[in-house]
């Protein structure tokens, strides 16, 4: 499956005092398999632009398209493109069969959102049933799989994102907010979507939870789903991330893979962006005369540090 983007404009309150453009022409390409970290100060576009990922917002102005392949033995692919599907959406805007209009509108909402799903970053709003497990089963049971299936689906996610199987009995209001992030991601995998978007994934959460759920996109991810995580956790970007995308004024700036983005001290602080604290600290080793190699995390650190000692 991929996701092209190609001038993407998108304008809320057009014609209005209030108008502000969100994106401003953005293009891209978002592959199967890829794991993405998109980052940019707040306001930069970030959420806007996941939110053509699965048609919750179409564009002003631009293209999105989604090519499925439908069957990996043939390589036949379906291809939806938003400027084609609202063409054949508005011409039925005269017509009488109103059932014809609202089905095609359905049917190609329905294929985009079934293989991608989207965890926001307050994850209470998404969250309404009276039950952890009524929750959860609302949208595999929506998108047509049995109650059974859902049901063995939920006792399945809602240990993956580590909650007991007990909390699928307890109301999703009377949890943490940590632990409502977590239900709402199980929720999204319960449909087992093959692009995984999640906004802020770890905020609420403590250093075990913060490990807990980054472990489980990076599995995710080595299975085969393409992550999107926005977040201001430069970081977990360096160390998890494939690929980088970094949103300033609705526009992509830069895009490339993680060490080369946010090893570029420079270039953060003029886009208001604090450095990976991995990467400021060995910056400053740097400046002390140590030759340190390119690293990502802070056991590849401490592996070289202690490589240094026997020498």
């Amino acid at each position: 499956m991929q996701i092209k983007l190609k001038n993407v404009q998108h304008i809320f309150s057009k014609h209005t005092p209030w108008e502000f453009k969100a994106l401003n022409g953005i293009s891209i390409d978002i592959n199967q398999g890829e794991y993405i970290g998109v980052i940019g100060q707040t306001g930069s576009g970030k959420t806007t632009f996941i939110q053509h990922l699965n048609g919750l917002l179409n564009p002003t102005e631009g293209e999105v398209s989604w090519i499925f392949v439908e069957d990996p033995n043939t390589n036949k692919e379906i291809l939806v493109k938003l400027p084609v599907y609202k063409e054949k959406f508005l011409s039925f805007l005269y017509s009488k069969d109103k059932k014809l209009k609202k089905s095609f509108k359905f049917k190609a909402s329905k294929m985009i959102r079934n293989k991608i799903g989207v965890v926001f970053q307050f994850a209470e709003y998404q969250l309404f049933k009276q039950t952890v497990l009524e929750d959860i089963i609302f949208a595999p049971v929506a998108f047509g799989m049995s109650k059974e299936l859902a049901k063995e689906k939920a006792k399945k996610y809602i240990k993956l994102v580590g909650l007991p199987e007990e909390y699928l009995q307890r109301s999703p209001f009377d949890l943490s907010g940590g632990q409502k992030r977590r239900v709402a991601l199980a929720g999204i995998l319960a449909l087992e979507p093959q692009f995984l978007v999640v906004d802020e994934p770890t905020a609420g959460l403590d250093p075990v939870g913060v490990v807990e759920i980054l472990d489980i996109l990076s599995n995710l991810n080595k299975q085969g789903t393409t992550i999107v995580n926005v977040t201001h956790e430069l970081d977990h970007v360096l160390e998890r991330a494939q690929r980088t995308i970094v949103f300033k004024d609705g526009l992509i700036c830069k895009d490339g893979t993680p060490y080369e983005i946010l090893n570029d001290i420079k270039f953060l602080k003029e886009n208001n962006l604090q450095p990976p604290k991995l990467l400021d600290f060995v910056h400053k080793l740097r400046n002390q005369g140590l030759n340190v190699p390119p690293v990502r995390s802070i056991e590849e650190l401490a592996n070289w540090i202690n490589s240094q000692g026997d020498k």
